[in-house]
């Protein structure tokens, strides 16, 4: 009995030797342990060096001592980096480095960051933050500050807009890249603003009667007049001081403000030819009817003549011939009222109106 015994187990010794070697090269092993039972077992092996493993096998682990570094064997990829899956080891709480380019795809979802205190992008080359479709916004509580390190450019399809009071703390540059100097303003090229010279409007005032014109006054060594400069020709006492207006590159005379409220209206008829009291002529109908339709006028000029309100105006006859007629009233709109004494010998009669803008 004995000695069938030892034979049962040389027989068991021999069948998981011959097993073991059949298995060598594999990822797990099946042996029988002493109780007769077929176990399975892995024989991966764990290396730790500085340099990769030979004759790996499918699951095998390698401490990498130069980067500190933890891979397994995988027969398709090779050796694979293991990261950390605690829950405690990530970006947020484990400092690292990209090895390759990465990619975040929101595919139309939210990226938020909530109570940050402190953000900071620092890139080598460029940063670049787009909007396509809607609102690009950057806010602080306290201050924002956007820097680079040789040059920002803010573009948009259309507007850049400022909202708010807008400090600027150095140069300034315009379309040619000139900072300007001390006492310059920016103005418009059509394209865009450059530095120029501060001009503003002056009023020039001489008393140099001989002059017909400011073309020929002598101005200050440097002067050119700008659009809308004045000049005025301070004439003798008892006269009119002639103003010019510097207008499209010429000077164009100003009529004096008394003479530019007053004119004459057109020839008004009144028949006269009998004698009659209470008769009316509306002065202010008579004098559009007429500048509303024109019999004719220069070639390219408009169809009608600019004509002002009723009420923008003050009217008067300031001759007639009294003997024969007799002018009663003018009221507010030009209506006036008047008879006929005795008709004129030549059937013909004088009256001057004056029109004046109020």
């Amino acid at each position: 009995m004995s000695k069938n015994i030892k034979h049962i187990k040389t027989f068991i010794l021999t069948f998981a030797l011959v097993l073991f070697t059949f298995s060598i090269n594999a990822q797990e092993v099946r042996v029988v342990d002493n109780k007769g039972t077929i176990q399975t077992v892995n024989n991966n092996t764990v290396t730790t060096s500085t340099t990769t493993p030979t004759l790996p096998v499918e699951n095998d682990v390698w401490f990498d001592t130069t980067n500190n570094q933890i891979k397994i064997y995988d027969t398709v990829d090779g050796w694979k980096l293991i990261t950390s899956t605690l829950a405690s080891q990530n970006i947020y709480t484990v400092d690292g480095a990209l090895t390759s380019s990465r990619i975040l795809n929101g595919n139309t979802n939210n990226l938020t960051f909530n109570n940050i205190n402190f953000l900071q992008l620092f890139s080598t080359f460029g940063t670049q933050i787009s909007s396509t479709g809607g609102t690009m916004q950057i806010s602080s509580g306290t201050s924002s500050q956007i820097s680079a390190g040789t040059t920002m450019q803010l573009s948009a399809p259309n507007n850049i807009i400022l909202q708010s009071p807008t400090e600027f703390n150095n140069t300034l540059l315009d379309v040619n890249n000139s900072a300007g100097t001390s006492g310059q303003v920016l103005t418009s090229t059509g394209n865009g603003v450059q530095w120029a010279n501060s001009r503003q409007n002056t009023v020039t005032k001489t008393s140099n009667f001989s002059t017909s014109t400011p073309a020929t006054y002598s101005f200050p060594v440097g002067y050119t007049p700008i659009e809308n400069d004045f000049f005025i020709y301070d004439l003798a006492s008892g006269e009119h001081s002639t103003i010019y207006i510097y207008n499209d590159g010429a000077w164009e005379q100003i009529a004096p403000t008394k003479a530019s409220r007053i004119f004459y209206p057109p020839s008004i008829a009144i028949d006269a030819s009998t004698t009659g009291s209470g008769r009316t002529i509306n002065l202010y109908t008579q004098y559009t009817a007429q500048f509303n339709s024109p019999a004719i006028g220069s070639a390219g000029a408009p169809a009608t003549i600019p004509t002002y309100n009723a009420d923008e105006l003050y009217y008067y006859v300031t001759d007639y011939d009294t003997s024969i007629l007799t002018v009663n009233s003018i009221d507010n709109n030009g209506l006036m009222t008047y008879s006929v004494d005795n008709t004129p010998t030549n059937d013909n009669t004088i009256i001057n109106v004056v029109f004046v803008v109020k």
